[in-house]
């Protein structure tokens, strides 16, 4: 197995029971179902993930930045896509914190949010694309 393959499923297999706990516990709580877009866009899941090849061939290796979007957004509190807010007066946002240095794809969720919209306008959250994305782009 080469390194670069080790690492992601070394990162992978330390952050599952993480993603697991989280998943299940929410789904019991907050009734998130598996095929949420199957009624509301049913292409969704198919759209990300081409937009994701797409960025993948056309930028190389993006699976360690999806890989890290999400485990910043989501071990913090909640996969909730709060990373991809901007700075106001009064506070910064995660993407400029010091501790946040070096992430990046921002725009390629804006990206594959346009895709979407031109399908599906204002039915798929930018949350679900940070997490399908992810997962995408670390399968890739």
């Amino acid at each position: 197995m080469s390194p670069n393959k080790a690492f992601i499923f070394l990162a992978l297999l330390s952050f599952s029971p993480q993603l697991f706990l989280s998943f299940s516990s929410a789904e019991q709580d907050n009734g998130l179902l598996m095929n949420y877009y199957k009624e509301s866009c049913p292409q969704a899941e198919e759209i990300i993930k081409e937009q994701v090849k797409l960025l993948y061939k056309r930028h190389k290796n993006t699976a360690f930045s999806w890989l890290r979007n999400i485990f910043h957004d989501c071990a913090v509190q909640s996969c909730d896509a709060s990373l991809l807010l901007t700075s106001t007066r009064r506070s910064l946002s995660e993407q400029e914190h010091d501790r946040s240095f070096g992430l990046r794809n921002f725009r390629y969720i804006d990206t594959i949010k346009e895709a979407l919209e031109r399908e599906c306008p204002g039915v798929v959250s930018c949350s679900d694309i940070l997490v399908l994305s992810a997962r995408d782009g670390i399968v890739s």
